[in-house]
């Protein structure tokens, strides 16, 4: 069966639309893509980035070329287009020069605003002036971005968000419990800022007798150390685990739930999560549930009592449902991978 090619199609108010077509692409030859972003994203590394190094796996094990910029990568001449991640002003530079090279660009913002953005409006808008087309992984991403910014109907394209399946797969029962010492716990996955809000998690969980356990580095300092304060041994900081590996899952899988009461929408670390057999407590936004619809239980980040409660009804219920997962799972099959391809692939020819 061939594989699936985005065709964008318009409603009357200009808002793209994806309808997929079956075509025979044995006798193309796929792009060769650079994935490239800011210059010091990497300097402490977070989901973004994590999901910048997914999706180069994910094209490659469908046959690509598809190296991230850096030391080892090729010269421009030999990539036939480019997947640039963020709208953060440290990549315009690049991402100038690689347009007066003459390289398409497919333009991945990753961005999330919760306020007016006349602040970064002109650059944004520098950004989707070089790109050839913009690429959303969601409905809400797109409504958000298209009501702070003006964006050309036909430079939007859609996929859905790159979940890697190996979370569906087991690990050994009590890895992570035993190596760490825990019993009942709940989990939290990302990086330690005011914005994902754990310092509200760690108050919320407060005399309910379970221990926390975020996993995660910091860049606010301050930030970092008030939440240590306050956990207390409540609190248990882990700076990292591979991610993917066998210790990651069993760190999902065995918790009591996942919990992310962000300001913004949750990451790719809730879908895994999800993927994995946890039980999930979400910040209540648009994003949240064109994802994970009634199947998780919602919180408003803003309260502390919303949160208690949230934490509350997922304690009472029973671990492991395998509803969640099972909706999750389009989420990782090959069809989501599939549709980014044929974009960067219509772009490059």
């Amino acid at each position: 069966m061939a594989p699936l090619q985005a065709t964008p199609r318009f409603t009357t108010t200009g808002q793209a639309l994806i309808a997929w077509s079956r075509i025979d692409t044995y006798n193309m030859s796929p792009p060769r893509v650079l994935l490239t972003t800011y210059h010091h994203a990497y300097l402490k590394k977070a989901g973004g980035e994590f999901e910048i190094f997914s999706i180069s796996e994910k094209l490659k094990r469908h046959g690509m070329i598809a190296d991230i910029y850096g030391p080892l990568s090729r010269g421009l001449e030999s990539y036939d287009v480019v997947l640039h991640f963020s709208v953060h002003g440290g990549g315009l530079d690049l991402l100038r020069y690689i347009h007066d090279q003459g390289k398409p660009i497919a333009l991945w913002p990753n961005l999330w605003l919760n306020r007016p953005a006349n602040d970064i409006g002109q650059m944004v808008r520098a950004y989707t002036d070089l790109a050839n087309v913009v690429i959303f992984k969601s409905s809400a991403e797109q409504t958000m971005f298209s009501s702070q910014f003006e964006l050309p109907a036909d430079k939007i394209r859609r996929v859905i968000a790159q979940a890697d399946p190996v979370y569906q797969k087991p690990a050994p029962a009590g890895l992570f419990p035993a190596l760490y010492g825990l019993e009942r716990y709940v989990i939290g996955v990302g990086i330690i800022e005011p914005n994902k809000n754990q310092l509200s998690v760690i108050r919320a969980l407060k005399g309910r007798d379970i221990k926390l356990v975020l996993i995660g580095g910091h860049r606010d300092s301050q930030y970092y150390k008030t939440c240590q304060e306050e956990g207390g041994n409540d609190v248990l900081f882990i700076e990292a685990l591979p991610a993917r590996s066998e210790l990651m899952r069993s760190a999902l899988r065995e918790s009591r739930l996942f919990i992310e009461c962000s300001h913004e929408p949750p990451g790719l670390s809730a879908i895994e999560a999800g993927l994995a057999g946890c039980q999930l407590v979400l910040s209540d936004s648009a994003w949240s549930r064109e994802h994970f619809g009634d199947l998780v239980q919602y919180c408003d980040p803003n309260s502390l009592d919303s949160i208690r409660n949230a934490i509350d009804v997922s304690l009472t219920r029973e671990p492991g449902s395998q509803a969640l997962s099972q909706h999750l799972v389009p989420y990782c099959a090959d069809e989501s991978i599939e549709r980014l391809v044929h974009i960067l692939a219509d772009i490059a020819a």
